[in-house]
């Protein structure tokens, strides 16, 4: 068996294996002595059936299952051979096949990107640091009393803070787009639910009126049909409710799990839950930044087979599936999968390559005391931890899920001895909502 290997790229490899006439020649004949030993045929006995005519009558199948055998057996010991790992089904292009030939193919695949890992001092890493306030916990009270409110309905002009009922449709150009219309949609004019210039043309509005105007996207906008389009919108307002907010006595106190302690033990509840939350929101803002700063530092070559699993995964989280459905929208929804998930698949490939590689280089191995203490604090918040971790340890997919979790962390640490590291004053607020560039719409409506 002669075997040779091109480099196509940095991740494209082609071997072309050639096996001998003589080999596919013995291979294809020891096979039909062996069938005619087997072969039943009217007229002669079992065993019997003289060579020639079992060529002639499976000479054609034979020929293919032999050659798709040898191809199989071959290829396998040709990636021994010299060392290589495909990363997805290879590409196979076999040459005619003519008698008395040897037999030639090639197949073509992705391997595993060869590099180095460097310029860890460059990276640059801000420490936030805060802490839980006595106004944190006065702005989560509030937050806690807003979801507890008692809405009543009122005869005057829409205020903000009102939750107001309505029929809304918009086109763009004369045409609907998604989330478009609703009726009798409920929305809280709170700042948040609607575009600013939506909700302040709603202000001042009664109960009865119909409204229309013009409102333009952002060109930020998440909807990125929509985004820097102008839309007519058609508005009609059917009603308007106040908020009446419950006061923080006993009664409020007793709708949470607070054992004891009354509003001081509320707090006391409230406080620690975010101290926890903060530190988990401050662990994850360092790991950002060091993972961006790993991908800055570190361009490597992406195998798409790698990055196609990627995006394929990415869907299934959205059950975008293209089973019994034609060609033509099978296109179409890959077309989609790829433009909706591209990015993040290739961010995720390189993250997942950069951190094996450091893991292995440097020797990290996941720390199972780390483990158990991730688990410990993953169990906490529940009413049952115990079940929680047992649920785990039963669990091996979602148990090594936490474990690929804690060697990342590992990581983090091992980058952080090397990176520049600052420190830098910010908030519990500012912690914990990271990205206020995304825009803020209705559950179910595009405004």
């Amino acid at each position: 068996m002669q075997v040779s290997v091109e480099t196509l790229n940095d991740l494209e490899r082609r071997v072309t294996v050639q096996l001998p006439a003589e080999r596919v020649a013995k291979e294809i004949q020891d096979r039909l002595v062996s069938m005619s030993r087997k072969v039943k045929l009217a007229g002669f006995r079992p065993g019997k059936v003289p060579l020639k005519i079992v060529q002639q009558m499976y000479g054609d199948q034979v020929r293919y299952e032999t050659v798709s055998e040898l191809l199989q057996t071959s290829l396998r010991d040709a990636l021994i051979q010299e060392n290589l790992n495909p990363l997805s089904g290879p590409k196979i292009e076999p040459k005619p096949l003519a008698e008395g030939q040897a037999f030639e193919y090639s197949a073509t695949f992705e391997v595993m990107p060869e590099f180095e890992l460097s310029g860890f001092e460059n990276i640059q890493v801000e420490r936030p640091v805060a802490e839980v306030t006595e106004q944190d916990v006065d702005r989560m009270i509030e937050t806690l009393r807003q979801q507890r409110a008692i809405w009543t309905a009122v005869e005057r002009p829409v205020r903000d803070g009102d939750r107001v009922r309505v029929d809304f449709a918009g086109k763009i150009d004369g045409q609907d787009f998604a989330g478009n219309k609703g009726e009798n949609t409920q929305i809280v004019l709170d700042g948040k639910s609607l575009l600013p210039d939506f909700q302040a043309r709603l202000i001042g509005l009664s109960p009865g009126v119909e409204i229309e105007f013009d409102l333009t996207f952002p060109q930020d906008y998440q909807a990125r049909e929509v985004a820097g389009k102008t839309a007519r919108f058609q508005v009609k307002l059917h009603g308007i409710e106040e908020a009446h907010l419950p006061e923080v006595d006993e009664a409020f106190v007793a709708g949470f799990d607070v054992k004891e302690g009354g509003v001081a033990g509320l707090r006391q509840a409230l406080r620690e839950n975010m101290e926890r939350e903060l530190r988990e929101g401050i662990r994850m803002a360092i790991k950002r930044q060091v993972m961006q700063g790993l991908l800055a530092v570190n361009a490597i070559p992406l195998p798409r087979a790698l990055v196609e699993t990627e995006i394929e995964s990415l869907a299934n989280q959205l059950h975008l599936q293209t089973d019994g459905v034609s060609q033509e929208v099978r296109e179409k929804v890959q077309q989609f999968k790829a433009q909706l998930f591209e990015a993040e698949a290739r961010r995720r490939v390189a993250l997942g390559l950069l951190i094996s590689k450091l893991a292995a280089s440097q020797g990290i191995r996941v720390d199972e005391e780390r483990v158990q203490s991730r688990l410990d604090v993953l169990a906490s918040p529940y009413e049952e931890p115990a079940e929680v971790v047992r649920w785990y340890q039963e669990t091996p997919n979602a148990l090594d899920s936490l474990r690929a979790l804690v060697l990342e962390d590992q990581v983090v640490d091992w980058v952080l001895k090397r990176a520049r590291l600052t420190e830098k004053a910010s908030t519990f607020a500012e912690i914990m909502t990271p990205d206020k560039s995304v825009a803020a719409a209705p559950t179910e409506s595009t405004v």
